[in-house]
Order: structure tokens, then C-alpha cells, then sequence
């Protein structure tokens, strides 16, 4: 009998997931409000289907921990590094100005001084299952509004420690707020230096042992258990277990097994992150939120308003423009799943009222729902005002370049072009577009591409798209005389560039060739992909690895 009710959930759960979020795909909506539209539908609340969430719980977070490994694998130390200012200045003021302005309002409420700082701490984090997935779906981690966004919710994820020492010092009379940080940063440095010089170590011996053995399962065996045990590591730790999912996919990024490993996994986090989502929308009560509307609603555009207007200023001042600040500011303006974790045990401890923590709970609840409709609203603001950009030039925007390296310059945005820039975002490898047509460069912007409006042929125009601090350079103009004379600038100027050309014909090549450089006549589909081939080659992936990831892209493509 109880495996007969755990077999009717299950087919409840996928039945309501398949209808509904099939129904909000179909509407052009985001996956995500699918999820939680259907947990909420079939949870104790409403329709009551399901009336336990535990089981359904675990394997949702567990949907979360793949999802953030598979973004670590995206994301190697090498170019984790880039990220360091905006993860530890922009991330951490984010989170000490919004915790210390929401504390203020609480003390102005009357809420006593303890439980005032806790909730401020906890609202000041964003989602970052419901951020990462949103990223994920339209490709923008490879775009610098990505890499900020991912930036600040790296550093909320390491503040969770921050939080969990708060309540058991709150609970015990601990001591001052400094100390804790003190303490929390310490800690935090010699559990993450030991997890990564650990996992650099011993890592990529032990996968080369079991693929010397062949045997699929064992592989995916192997990467299950490796995200398990780092993000046991760090929940031992006092961090979160997404963190750990993160570091487990960054320290196998740096392996040759990576794109092996992300394949293995791909069909479970899918499933799993759905579930995540369906579990958060099974918890929201829709008849308490009906019985304290006006208080939830002036809580929650309180919360968006503060904490977007936080994150768009401070944003200013690291030189991101105003239309990616305001965009990122939209997308981390509500709260996070750790406030569920936070939550519970600071009800038990008496530090916040029971009707103070369902209060929170439907106001992070419903501000995650919301997320994808601020997304969106962030990316309409962001392509009109990008109308009005677009005429500048490139030295103009240049501050937008200043935190890459060791990416792609891809010269002239035509098919071929966008074809390499699509295959760029869906590797998460780094990118920057210049192009002399105006029409060009808006509509790319629009459709959430790093474009800008410069002639290629300008020294100082490659100087501002960071051509010194890139990897390599790829040019697909129609113009062969224009191509040619870019080309041997490059070598000239930057001689560390690896440059590759596409031309129509031969007439320059042996001339290019001498000089160092590859060319490639790509003028229909199939040639394009050998260019794009080349450019995965020059920005460090071995030979196999990109002729696997052409030819998925090919399927893909053609589908």
C-alpha cells in the first residue's frame, strides 16, 4: 500500500509537470513559472494531490546541486578568476548595503535588533536556482550580464555560512557581528583551499583510471559520487551544498574528462531542477497570502525596490553600464531558496515569530515566482535602451570590455558570424562582437549579444575590445581586401593573437598562411562549422573534444 501511494504521487507529480509546463511553453513562458504554477496546483494547499513534500524535496535540491555543477564545468579557475572583483567588491557590498538598509527598516518597524539583522541578511540574497536556470535558458552566462549575475550569486552562496553562525549565535548570546565575519572568512578560505588543491590533485588520476576501464556506468557513478562528497564537504563546513556542486564542477573543468562527465549527467539535472521548482510551489499557501495580501505585496515591492536600487548603484560605480546594472539588479531582486534554510531553524530558536517566518517565507516564495517576469522586464528595458546606444563607438564602450580575457573577438556579425558567436554562448567560452553595420549591431544587441559598432581595421578599436588580453580573433568579413588587411594588422600588433580568417578564394592565402595565420573558405554550412571547429581548437579544447561538440551543434542545428 505505501508503494502504491508513493507510485500515485509520482504519476500526479509528472502528469500536472508534463500538462502544465507543456501549457506555459506553448505560451512562450518560462519553464520555470510552469513548475511552480504545477506544485502549487497539486500541493497541500490547494488541490491537496500531494500531501508530503520531503522525498519530493530532496530530489529537487539534488536537481539544483547538477545544475550548479554543470555551470562549474562551464567555468574553469582560469576564467573564475576574471570574476574575483565583481565576486568579492560588487558581491559583498551587494549583500553588507541591502542586509544593512532592510535592518534599518525593520528597526523603524520596530522589530527588535536581532531578528531585524537576520531577515535583512537573509532577503539581501537572490535565487540561485531560479537565477542560474534563467541564465542557462537563454544562454547569457557567456554575456557580461551573465558573468556579473554569477559573480554576485557566488559570493550570496558563500555568505550562507554568515547566516547559519548568526542564528547559533543569536541563540547563545555570541559574540559581536565582526567576530562572526571573522570567523566565517576564515573558515570559508581553508575549507575552499583544501577542497580545490584536493580535487586538483587526485581528481583527474582517478578518472583516467576508470576510463581506462571503459564502462559507462562507473562514469557516471563516479561524477554522482564527486558532487556528493564536495558538497557534503561543504555543507560539513557550514557553506551550501550548491557551492560544493560549483566547486566539484569547476576542479573537473580543468580535467579532459569534462565534456564526457556533462553528457553523463545531462538527463538527470533536467528532471530533477523541475522537481525543485514544483516542491517550492507545493509550499506557498495561497490562503494565507489571501488573508495578509497588502502586507505581502508592500514587503515584496519594498524588497525589489530596495534591493534592485542597490545592486543597479553599486553596479555604476564597478563602470557596468546602466541598462546590464538595471538588468542584473531586476533578475537578483528577490529572495533566495536559503531562506527556506535559514528560516526553519531560526522559528525554532524563537529569534523570529512564527507569523513573522510565514510572512517571509510567502514573500521569498512569491519573489521567486516573479523572477522570470523581472527577467524579462530587465531584458526589454535593456534592448530599448540599447536602441539608443547603439550608435556610439567602441572606445565609447569600452569600460564593457574591461573584465575579459581569454576570450573570442569574432570581426563582422553576418552568418557566418552569428553562427560562431551561437556556438560561443553555448560553450560559455567568452566573446566579443564588432561589426560596421549599425542595423547589425542593434539587432544583435537586441538578441542579447556582446555587439559593437567599430571598424576592425582601427588598432585602437581592438585595443578597447581587450585584443591584448583575448585568445583569439576571428574574422568573417565579406570584404577580402578589408579581411586581409585586418589580419596582417593583427599579427603585426598582437602577436600572440591566434587569427583565423574566412576568405572565398585563395588568392590571399599562401601570403596569410606565411605569416601565421589560419584560413578557412567557408561559404556554405558545412565549411562554416570547420571554421567554428578551428576557433573551439584555438581556445584550448583538444581535437576529439571539438569535433564532439560540432557535431552536436550540427544536430542541433539541423533539428
Amino acid at each position: 500500500m505505501e508503494h502504491a501511494l508513493y507510485l500515485k504521487e509520482t504519476l500526479i507529480i509528472l502528469i500536472s509537470a508534463v500538462a502544465v509546463v507543456s501549457l506555459f511553453q506553448w505560451l512562450r513562458a518560462s519553464s520555470i513559472l510552469g513548475y511552480l504554477f504545477a506544485g502549487l496546483l497539486i500541493g497541500p494547499k490547494a488541490l491537496g494531490f500531494i500531501n508530503t513534500l520531503e522525498g519530493t524535496r530532496f530530489l529537487g535540491e539534488m536537481g539544483v546541486l547538477f545544475l550548479l555543477f554543470t555551470i562549474g564545468l562551464k567555468m574553469p579557475l582560469q576564467r573564475l578568476q576574471v570574476l574575483r572583483r565583481y565576486v568579492f567588491g560588487l558581491g559583498l557590498l551587494q549583500v553588507l548595503c541591502t542586509s544593512a538598509l532592510i535592518t534599518v527598516v525593520l528597526l523603524f518597524f520596530k522589530i527588535k535588533l536581532e531578528p531585524a539583522i537576520l531577515i535583512g541578511t537573509v532577503l539581501a540574497l537572490s535565487s540561485t536556482a531560479v537565477g542560474i536556470q534563467i541564465l542557462s535558458e537563454r544562454g547569457d552566462l557567456a554575456l557580461r550580464f551573465g558573468r556579473v549575475s554569477l559573480a554576485i550569486l557566488l559570493l550570496q552562496d558563500l555568505f550562507v555560512v554568515v547566516l547559519l553562525m548568526l542564528i547559533s549565535a543569536f541563540k547563545e548570546g555570541a559574540p559581536s557581528l565582526l567576530s562572526i565575519l571573522g570567523i566565517s572568512f576564515l573558515k570559508t578560505t581553508i575549507v575552499l583551499f583544501l577542497i580545490i588543491l584536493l580535487g586538483r590533485v587526485l581528481l583527474k588520476p582517478i578518472y583516467r583510471v576508470i576510463a581506462q576501464l571503459g564502462s559507462q556506468e562507473l562514469f557516471v557513478t563516479m561524477s554522482l559520487l564527486v558532487i556528493l562528497i564536495i558538497s557534503a564537504a561543504t555543507a560539513a563546513a557550514g557553506l551550501s551544498l550548491e557551492l560544493g556542486a560549483f566547486l566539484a564542477g569547476i576542479l573537473l573543468s580543468e580535467t579532459e574528462y569534462r565534456h564526457q562527465v556533462e553528457a553523463d549527467i545531462q538527463p538527470f539535472y533536467g528532471l530533477l531542477i523541475g522537481l525543485f521548482f514544483m516542491t517550492l510551489g507545493m509550499s506557498v499557501d495561497p490562503y494565507f497570502i489571501l488573508q495578509n495580501v497588502s502586507f505581502i505585496l508592500a514587503g515584496l515591492l519594498g524588497l525589489i525596490a530596495l534591493k534592485g536600487s542597490v545592486i543597479l548603484g553599486l553596479s555604476r560605480l564597478f563602470h557596468i553600464p546602466f541598462s546590464t546594472g538595471l538588468r542584473v539588479g531586476l533578475l537578483l531582486a528577490g529572495s533566495g531558496e536559503f531562506a527556506f534554510v535559514v528560516l526553519s531553524p531560526a522559528i525554532e530558536a524563537k529569534i523570529i515569530s512564527l507569523d513573522q517566518g510565514q510572512l517571509l517565507f510567502a514573500i521569498v516564495a512569491i519573489s521567486m515566482g516573479i523572477t522570470p517576469f523581472l527577467a524579462m522586464l530587465g531584458r526589454y528595458i535593456d534592448e530599448r535602451w540599447i536602441e539608443k546606444e547603439t550608435e556610439q563607438s567602441i572606445e565609447t564602450q569600452v569600460s564593457e570590455c574591461e573584465d575579459i580575457s581569454n576570450h573570442v573577438i569574432i570581426c563582422g556579425f553576418g552568418r557566418v558570424g552569428n553562427m560562431i558567436a551561437h556556438l560561443m554562448k553555448e560553450q560559455v567560452i567568452p566573446f566579443l562582437i564588432v561589426d560596421n553595420n549599425l542595423s547589425i549591431v542593434s539587432q544583435g544587441r537586441m538578441d542579447g549579444y556582446p555587439v559593437f559598432y567599430g571598424d576592425a581595421r582601427r588598432t585602437q578599436v581592438l585595443r578597447a575590445l581587450g585584443a591584448n588580453r583575448a585568445r583569439a580573433i576571428v574574422i568573417c568579413l565579406n570584404s577580402r581586401k578589408g579581411a586581409v588587411r585586418i589580419a596582417l594588422t593583427i599579427r603585426k600588433e598582437f602577436p600572440h593573437l591566434q587569427v583565423l580568417v574566412r576568405l572565398r578564394d585563395d588568392e590571399y592565402e599562401s601570403k596569410l598562411t606565411q605569416a601565421g595565420i589560419t584560413v578557412v573558405r567557408p561559404e556554405t554550412f558545412e565549411p562554416s562549422l570547420q571554421l567554428a571547429t578551428k576557433v573551439l581548437e584555438a581556445t584550448g579544447y583538444e581535437y576529439e573534444e571539438a569535433h564532439r561538440i560540432i557535431n552536436g551543434f550540427r544536430k542541433n542545428y539541423e533539428a
